[in-house]
């Protein structure tokens, strides 16, 4: 009975080691496929939802205060950013899940609040997941500033860090996406100083010692839990106030 009994107790062990070696090889996969370009066949239901955000960004802001422009992909996208400040900015979130640098590009024109008192860009993440060149992703945030500029004349622009995904001791495809990201955001400030907007980086406050996302901070190894997006509000935060401090 003894016996059987820890036979059993090792099975059940095993299994638990074994799950957990499967959710580290996992991961990065699963943040890998979030982040790669779309297929062929999905191309034109990715138009039509590129066209219907157009449409609805269309519209006037409602709250009467200077006005908050954040824009970007899904790490925009999925903040409660209003709430994240506590009220204290008229906010609205033009974010956009799975969209690359260019798209965003694409949507700042119909963005129906010219004037704003600043615009937060956080996108890239999608264009170096994807394979694209460094060189070609700074290229492509170099043509979204103009944009910014050119159709939206904010005061002020402020332009965040591309976030790390999580790194895993068990495979190498994270820690080289992390790489990248790390040499476009040295590009990344660059390109801010030749086109007057400000550069911030957040990384330091959500990344692990590792270099990767912190694990506690993010839900799938790419997007931020509550706590990580309570840490980036913080810090985004604390640069508008600085910003505008009169």
């Amino acid at each position: 009975m003894v016996r059987g009994w820890l036979g059993w107790k090792w099975f059940c062990g095993a299994g638990w080691l074994l799950a957990a070696l499967l959710s580290l090889w996992a991961a990065p996969r699963i943040y890998h496929r979030l982040i790669t370009s779309l297929p062929a066949s999905e191309r034109k239901n990715w138009n039509q939802t590129l066209t219907d955000k157009k449409a609805a960004l269309a519209s006037r802001w409602q709250d009467q205060r200077p006005l908050i422009i954040l824009a970007g992909d899904s790490q925009i996208e999925f903040g409660d950013w209003y709430d994240l400040f506590t009220g204290a900015f008229a906010v609205r979130n033009c974010g956009l899940s799975r969209a690359q640098i260019a798209d965003v590009t694409w949507l700042v024109p119909a963005i129906g609040d010219p004037h704003p008192q600043t615009v937060v860009l956080m996108c890239g993440i999608n264009n170096l997941g994807g394979g694209k060149k460094i060189t070609t992703c700074l290229r492509d945030f170099e043509a979204l500033l103009d944009a910014v500029h050119s159709h939206l004349h904010p005061q002020s622009i402020l332009v965040l860090s591309v976030m790390p995904v999580r790194e895993t001791v068990v495979d190498h495809t994270s820690h080289k996406l992390n790489v990248s990201v790390k040499q476009f955001n040295v590009g990344l400030e660059a390109c801010c100083q030749q086109h007057q907007s400000l550069f911030l980086d957040v990384n330091p406050a959500v990344t692990a010692a590792n270099g990767g996302l912190a694990a506690e901070l993010t839900i799938d190894g790419l997007h931020l839990n509550p706590a990580g997006y309570r840490r980036l509000a913080g810090i985004i935060a604390s640069q508008l106030a600085t910003v505008h401090a009169p």
